[in-house]
């Protein structure tokens, strides 16, 4: 007798345990809004990737706009800037591959990758 109703108080407070502590995990800070709308927590949402990639594209585009001639041949150097307007000449033509080869040849691994990713075939 004893035994069967240690068994079962065992069995009642397991059961017990079990269905508060969800419950429990519940209670503390309030969802996020994220987390109420279903959305993965720690992941950024599609309109905030689109917004740091329109923040970077602004900042690089301010950046080129302030730098003149002059200025980026004394930091990238005169071969380099000539490069890079041969590979923009060829992208503004629509030679998207030949863009990329004349880039990779150069040993410009990011200038070839950057032309993959913006230059379209027409």
């Amino acid at each position: 007798m004893r035994l069967s109703s240690l068994i079962t108080a065992t069995l009642l407070s397991t059961g017990m345990l079990a269905l508060a502590t969800p419950s429990l995990a519940q209670s503390g800070a309030p969802p996020s809004a994220q987390q109420a709308t279903g959305g993965a927590i720690g992941r950024m949402s599609t309109d905030d990737h689109l917004r740091r990639h329109e923040d970077n594209e602004y900042r690089s585009g301010v950046e080129a706009e302030q730098m003149t001639p002059e200025e980026a041949e004394a930091r990238y150097g005169a071969e380099r800037v000539a490069l890079a307007e041969r590979v923009q000449a060829l992208m503004d033509a629509g030679q998207c591959t030949e863009a990329r080869r004349v880039a990779s040849e150069a040993g410009e691994r990011a200038m070839a990758l950057r032309v993959r990713q913006t230059c379209r075939r027409r």
